[in-house]
């Protein structure tokens, strides 16, 4: 399994963000008027505790993701073999806390099969539904290798209205 998530953000400033936490929402948040960047830290933050737990997989960390996913077509493009080792890739990077995305820009990434067991396996761990399959992706890093990798898809991580002044962190 290829487990993977963007580095970048979207953001008007370098530097520290200065941010907020409401511990009754349990939501992260910001009130200065630029995106949180919650898009993909959250994915970055799942994928170093999954390390940290020593959950087998290949982890891969792409940038440019939010400039077209640059760095993952790099990789479709200079690692092909590479990736063809691969049975599934399971990106971390979709708004809300609900989806397992078997669609991506309109076309097929992954068999209804596959998202339905992930999301029986999620969800019995987490002991809650909260994945269902969403036939609505729009584009992340996994959408370069669904010509590569039998089966491609993108998990919620719990931001919502990414890239905005509203955006938010479901803790």
């Amino acid at each position: 399994t290829l487990f993977s998530c963007h580095t970048d953000t979207v953001h008007r400033y370098d530097g520290y963000q200065n941010v907020k936490y409401d511990a009754d929402l349990m939501l992260v948040y910001k009130d200065d008027g630029d995106p949180l960047g919650a898009d993909n830290t959250a994915g970055v933050w799942l994928l170093l505790q999954m390390i940290d737990a020593g959950l087998p997989g290949t982890y891969g960390f792409h940038r440019g993701d939010e400039c077209g996913g640059v760095g993952s077509d790099y990789v479709a493009n200079d690692a092909n073999e590479f990736l063809k080792t691969f049975h599934r890739a399971i990106a971390f990077d979709r708004k809300f806390d609900c989806s397992v995305i078997t669609f991506q820009g309109g076309d097929r990434c992954c068999s209804d099969k596959f998202g339905e067991a992930l999301a029986d396996a999620i969800n019995g761990q987490l002991g809650k539904t909260y994945l269902k399959l969403d036939t609505g992706g729009v584009f992340t890093d996994t959408a370069n290798y669904t010509d590569i990798i039998p089966e491609c898809t993108n998990i919620s991580v719990g931001y919502a209205d990414e890239h905005t002044k509203n955006e938010t962190l479901d803790v």
